[in-house]
């Protein structure tokens, strides 16, 4: 087995080969390099405006685990359960992840509320994860820091694949 490590997250990952998405972040495989590739960026100097979009990237990610958290604990089957949780995960991952480029330190996630349904779960998510895609992308576009024009990019991929998910299970495909 051999370590490989995500560019977007910084986790490491054992095994033959790297896997096709990393599995903290969500992120494409290629942000997954050989670990002795990996170098730790830490946090980055941000302009006002990256710190800004940075600050509200983080509420909107503590938001959106809470969500699914809350789903997961109201998730009507197995099956739903494990997508919820293994969503609010990823989206705790991103929080941290901006967390680290900010250089703070992460705070509680809000309480959230959500649906008894899988179905009404579904539908909000993907409302949730449209407007954080698209959020994303123009942080993206609008960053002159290189390292958060990365991230928001990989970030805004990841929900992109989280609003198909959403649209497969709340009947919008």
């Amino acid at each position: 087995m051999d370590p490989f490590t995500c560019l977007i997250c910084g986790e490491p990952y054992l095994g033959k080969s790297a896997p096709d998405r990393c599995p903290f972040c969500g992120a494409h495989e290629m942000h997954l390099v050989p670990s002795s590739m990996y170098v730790d960026v830490g946090a980055v100097e941000l302009s006002e405006q990256s710190r800004k979009d940075c600050q509200e990237a983080l509420q909107l990610e503590l938001k959106n685990q809470s969500f699914y958290k809350c789903a997961a604990d109201n998730a009507e089957n197995e099956l739903t359960r494990a997508i919820f949780k293994r969503l609010s995960k990823q989206e705790a991952e991103h929080a941290e992840l901006l967390c680290d480029l900010m250089g703070i330190d992460e705070p509680e996630p809000p309480a959230a509320e959500c649906a008894d349904s899988d179905v009404e779960n579904f539908k909000t998510a993907g409302g949730k994860e449209k407007n954080a895609a698209n959020f994303y992308l123009q942080v993206a576009a609008r960053a002159p820091e290189s390292r958060v024009k990365e991230v928001f990019r990989a970030i805004s991929d990841i929900e992109s694949e989280h609003l198909k998910l959403s649209n497969i299970y709340g009947g919008n495909s």
